[in-house]
């Protein structure tokens, strides 16, 4: 289950500040290790925390660790939910699973039509392969290269996708507007966060 963890200050706001550095470890601890997902302070004081899909346990253990919540300085609410739907690129798993990234980088002298040509073969995927998680069509600035991020919950079901004839016969209309592409298959083997 992915939380939505709602942190309300316990103490005043020169409290939260002295212990601000204990806590932003705390965050990027957990971050670099894939359960933190996204964090900030709310404008009406307060934060909010988006865990990757974790266990009970671990959440609680989690919450527990924090510095703000052993010293009594912010309470947790908490919200669950199975996070069934994410951005390509966003990667829910806490460990390293059989999930894999696709990303095809195309150059072309005319990115609109690359665009929705790949746009063609990718929206057919959608509708009927499993394992897809979703697609992020990229143009780059110069207007030279289109990048396809696709996510997928492994690389048995991307790879099935070559044996579907009305994915193929798109994807070879893709191919006719670049004048190049190639594509590799990623697994996430290190997460970094922002250190401030």
């Amino acid at each position: 289950m992915i939380h939505v963890l709602t942190l309300t200050y316990l103490q005043p706001r020169e409290t939260v500040t002295a212990h601000l550095p204990e806590h932003k470890a705390w965050l990027r601890d957990h971050s670099d290790r894939g359960r933190i997902l996204l964090s900030g302070p709310r404008p009406d004081g307060g934060a909010v925390i988006v865990t990757a899909d974790l266990d009970e346990a671990t959440v609680r253990e989690l919450i527990e660790s924090d510095p703000w919540h052993k010293l009594g300085i912010a309470s947790y609410d908490r919200v669950a939910f199975e996070g069934k739907n994410a951005s390509p690129g966003v990667v829910t798993a806490a460990v390293p699973d059989d999930s894999v990234l696709l990303i095809n980088v195309a150059t072309t002298e005319d990115a609109p039509a690359t665009v929705d040509a790949l746009a063609g073969a990718v929206e057919h995927v959608a509708a009927t392969a499993d394992g897809f998680r979703g697609s992020r069509l990229l143009t780059s600035v110069d207007g030279d290269a289109v990048i396809n991020l696709a996510a997928w919950t492994d690389e048995k079901r991307f790879n099935a996708i070559f044996d579907d004839p009305g994915f193929t016969g798109r994807y070879q209309e893709f191919a006719k507007t670049v004048t190049g592409a190639k594509y590799r298959l990623y697994r996430t083997s290190r997460v970094i966060s922002p250190n401030r």
